[in-house]
């Protein structure tokens, strides 16, 4: 399919746009135009800059008054809407209009305890189906949808895991964060079976400019020698940028009903906390054995049940660390053309500097 974005003006459709951001003339035809959702998170709002860059109008439907994420896109040509992607009638009238779909707002159940998944279930699965539902009534012809790495099954040991693995319940049912995934990822293949043509990728750890929280942001916990102690585990950490483009690619070139790893480096915890700690000048935090993590990890969730505040450390970060592993992009280097960096440190540093932990450069 060509996606190439034709040279012809188009007014602005009715909307509330930005507060103080007025539209610059369209470089692209209404048919061109694409819909993000959660431009206020790390990848949406990367995403939304990508699509940008590669001559597309971008439409974003945000709720998050005041993000800076949302002043990014907005600067880069994008147009803001504000209501809740939830709302039926404001996400038919972000969709109105618009040729392509990017559903970048995928819920992130941090709580690891156990009763919580049924209503986690019942409340975002139903959800995610109508924003698709809505799309298609749109006529929407192609859609991308941001899945996890936490969908892929186990790989066996030394080996790396790839988009054939299927997610396996028995083996990954810990906390609540990879069941809902999987929960949601075969809703949109399920909903989308009679269009739009929707294509899953599913980044892996995200480093880079965007994120919304500090607290979370293991680059600025380890610079700033926030933690004495840490577990190790293998992972795979992807600069935001890359997985942005990744985005466009799968938009552009993805076979409708694949999923597709947008993966970088295969490293450790420990050797990204001694590139971060270097970074400062630091040591790394100690490694200490897992059973540590999980006591911790059950005593946070404890805590936040008295507090309503739960930090980094949760159920759900234990599980990252328990099913960690290392993955394979060459499905989407095969298929998309993506090839990431890898050299982490430019978005560690974009990271840092995001979070004001180091100076601007």
């Amino acid at each position: 399919m060509d996606l190439r974005v034709l040279k012809s003006p188009e007014p602005s459709p009715p909307g509330q746009h930005l507060d103080g951001f007025a539209p610059p003339p369209h470089n692209g035809a209404m048919g061109d135009r694409v819909l993000v959702l959660g431009a206020a998170g790390t990848v949406g709002s990367r995403v939304a800059l990508a699509l940008r860059e590669a001559g597309f109008e971008v439409r974003c439907l945000a709720r998050s008054r005041g993000h800076r994420n949302l002043a990014c896109a907005s600067e880069a040509g994008a147009e803001i809407v504000w209501g809740d992607m939830n709302d039926d009638a404001a996400l038919a009238g972000a969709l109105a209009g618009c040729r392509y779909f990017v559903h970048c707002a995928a819920p992130y159940p941090w709580s690891g305890l156990h009763f919580r998944l049924a209503g986690y279930r019942n409340q975002w699965v139903p959800q995610v189906r109508q924003h698709f539902a809505a799309a298609r009534r749109a006529g929407i012809e192609r859609a991308v949808f941001t899945s996890s790495l936490s969908t892929m099954g186990l790989a066996g040991r030394g080996k790396q895991a790839d988009e054939a693995l299927a997610y396996d319940p028995a083996r990954q049912g810990g906390g609540n964060y990879y069941p809902v995934k999987a929960a949601l990822e075969a809703a949109v293949l399920a909903e989308t079976a009679q269009g739009p043509a929707t294509v899953i990728v599913n980044p892996t750890g995200l480093v880079g400019e965007g994120s919304r929280n500090a607290r979370l942001s293991a680059a600025c916990v380890f610079f700033q020698g926030l933690t004495p102690f840490m577990v190790d585990a293998p992972m795979n950490f992807v600069d935001c940028r890359d997985v942005a483009r990744g985005h466009l690619f799968a938009l552009q070139k993805g076979r409708a009903g694949e999923r597709y790893i947008l993966g970088g480096v295969n490293t450790t915890l420990r050797e990204f906390a001694a590139l971060a700690a270097g970074q400062a000048g630091i040591h790394r935090p100690l490694v200490v054995p897992r059973a540590l993590a999980k006591l911790g990890a059950l005593a946070a969730e404890c805590a936040a049940l008295l507090t309503g505040r739960l930090g980094a450390l949760s159920r759900t970060s234990y599980y990252h660390l328990r099913y960690g592993q290392h993955y394979s992009s060459a499905k989407a280097a095969a298929e998309l053309g993506y090839q990431p960096t890898q050299d982490l440190l430019p978005a560690l540093r974009r990271e840092l500097q995001w979070h004001a932990a180091v100076p601007a450069t």
